[in-house]
């Protein structure tokens, strides 16, 4: 070798030395215990598509930022049928083989599997579970994303009255579940609380196909309202049929729809009429731009419109951005702490946050407007939007 060569070899290995070694991009691991078959498929699809949207925007715009270090997001999603036995194997995937930072999760069965181990591992959940015992103080890294029967019934029971103050009896029916167990007291409170009473309060196993004998039971007495409180939409589609088919005509309502393509598909003009309160208004002057975006694209890949829950999961993605930015770290025991005193973007425009330590004892619940909605003409029109109160 020549002293030239020698010396431009040595100058080449000074200059490497002096450069710093390349890090390895960090990843924050999502994952997502939710229904992808079964009555409560909708959800769950529109769940993972949700984190995937949101991930896939944050990563686009440059990632989470950490102090000097930047972070990508990853979703992973897995089926839990909507059952707690399935819900409890996903969990265990998620929190000791995924070793996720966070978790989503659909079903209250599911979600009180997967807490069992989430909050002794350190792991955050944000769940749409209508169980208000997810959340509390024995619970502090347990959210809900969505509104629950605590939010959503008061209004909805007061407009449905109001508009209609000849109606004095209800019939409702739920699923013999833990989502069944936690929102039929909530329900029923609220129905008796407007001086309504109640004829019959009913279950039903999921899975079941023929709703003809539910429909009777439920039709006994001819109650002027049929709430069937947290039944899945394509299910509730099925019931609203039959129930059309026995010749009842009486006031629909179904506060756990979160979209309403799912209960047409099945019930088609037997659902004209129905009042929802989970369902949220995707046109007109007041959708925000990014909103009516997210809804078209929606739409485009999986056939219907966007929901809360896909509201839900898509805020809940942004809000650990905010609140692992906030802390410097993917630490999510702080995260945890953060959100609960933290502002965060929204898809419905503006900023929200979690609170109700009021109700729940810790700001663990999303505050996100409140739309009681209602089937026209195969279209969805807003009857009442009832705000959060401001942070």
């Amino acid at each position: 070798m020549t002293s030239n060569l020698k010396a431009i070899c040595a100058a080449a290995l000074a200059v490497a030395a002096m450069a710093p070694a390349a890090q390895a991009e960090t990843t924050i691991k999502l994952g997502a215990s939710v229904p992808l078959t079964g009555a409560g498929a909708t959800w769950g699809q529109a769940s993972e598509w949700a984190c995937k949207r949101a991930a896939k925007e944050i990563n686009e715009a440059g990632g989470v930022k950490m102090g000097e270090e930047t972070a990508k997001f990853e979703c992973v999603a897995y089926d839990n049928k909507y059952t707690a036995a399935d819900g409890s194997k996903v969990a265990q995937t998620l929190i000791n083989r995924d070793r996720v930072s966070y978790a989503l999760v659909i079903g209250t069965g599911p979600a009180q599997a997967l807490q069992s181990l989430s909050e002794r591992a350190g792991v955050p959940i944000f769940t749409a579970s209508w169980a208000a015992s997810i959340k509390g103080e024995k619970t502090p890294l347990s959210f809900t994303l969505i509104n629950t029967p605590l939010e959503v019934m008061p209004p909805m029971v007061d407009y449905v009255t109001k508009t209609h103050p000849e109606a004095k009896t209800v019939s409702l029916l739920f699923a013999n579940d833990a989502t069944g167990n936690e929102t039929e007291p909530v329900s029923l409170d609220a129905w008796k609380s407007a001086g309504v009473e109640v004829l019959h309060s009913d279950r039903y196993e999921r899975g079941t196909t023929d709703f003809q004998p539910i429909a009777l039971r439920l039709a006994s007495g001819d109650p002027d309202i049929i709430d069937l409180g947290s039944t899945p939409p394509a299910d509730a589609g099925l019931i609203f049929k039959e129930l059309a088919n026995l010749g009842w005509t009486g006031i629909k309502t179904l506060p756990a729809a979160a979209a309403a393509d799912g209960l047409k598909a099945t019930g088609g003009a037997a659902v004209e009429g129905v009042y929802m309160a989970l369902s949220i208004p995707l046109q007109g002057e007041d959708v925000p731009e990014k909103l009516a975006k997210l809804n078209e694209d929606h739409l485009r890949d999986l056939g219907e419109a966007a929901s809360s829950t896909t509201l839900g999961v898509y805020d809940t993605v942004y809000a650990i951005k905010a609140g692992i930015e906030q802390v410097g770290a993917n630490d999510p025991k702080q995260v945890a702490e953060v959100l609960g005193s933290l502002e965060f973007d929204s898809i419905y425009g503006g900023k929200a946050h979690f609170g109700g330590a009021e109700i729940y004892g810790v700001p663990r619940q999303i505050q996100v407007p409140v739309f009681v909605t209602q089937v026209v003409d195969d279209k969805l029109e807003t009857r009442l939007r009832v705000d959060p109160p401001a942070k």
